[in-house]
């Protein structure tokens, strides 16, 4: 593990690794949430997979399926999650599981959505167009409803993807926020 002040990095395996089983991935999710828990909100989360060969499909569902499912229900926070070291055979092992499960997560080096990924990634590339923004900014730009724009947001949130904030105000009453991309 390294850390600094905003971004808590999590090394997945030594080099040439490959990992299976869902005893082995609830493990490495045990140990990540050991590390997550006193570590705050604020931080980015990067779980880094540089060296690993390759991941069964049980192994990644255990630990990273999992852990978004934490992370959307609230039990696990982070200022925002991002994958990396991924390589073609880990991409496609993580895609699948995330599909599977309906989930969806970033990948560092280049920013893509992997997993469930369906309306996302216009959503999320104008979401990185305009930085920090309101639920309004994005409905306004992509031509949709502020309550689809509110949808997608969420769902973006859970998976750590941005971050969220009260808004100061709020200008129509109701409570309004700034999203923001993870630092």
């Amino acid at each position: 593990m390294k850390a600094n002040k905003h971004v808590l990095t999590f090394l997945v395996s030594e080099p040439g690794t490959f990992l299976s089983t869902r005893g082995a991935g609830a493990q490495k999710r045990s140990e990540l949430e050991t590390l997550l828990r006193p570590a705050g909100p604020a931080r980015v989360l990067e779980i880094d997979f540089t060296g690993t060969e390759a991941m069964t499909h049980s192994f990644v569902d255990e630990f990273l399926g999992k852990l978004y499912v934490s992370l959307a229900a609230g039990d696990l926070q982070a200022g925002g999650v991002r994958l990396i070291g991924l390589n073609e055979e880990t991409r496609e092992s993580v895609a699948v599981c995330l599909e599977r499960r309906k989930q969806f997560a970033v990948q560092g080096e280049d920013h893509m959505l992997l997993g469930d990924t369906n309306v996302m990634p216009d959503t999320y590339l104008q979401a990185r167009q305009l930085r920090t923004f309101r639920a309004q900014d994005l409905a306004e730009a992509l031509g949709i409803s502020v309550t689809n724009a509110n949808n997608r947001l969420k769902r973006l949130v859970q998976a750590g993807a941005l971050g969220r904030n009260r808004a100061p105000g709020p200008e129509r009453g109701g409570k309004e926020f700034l999203y923001t991309l993870p630092q």
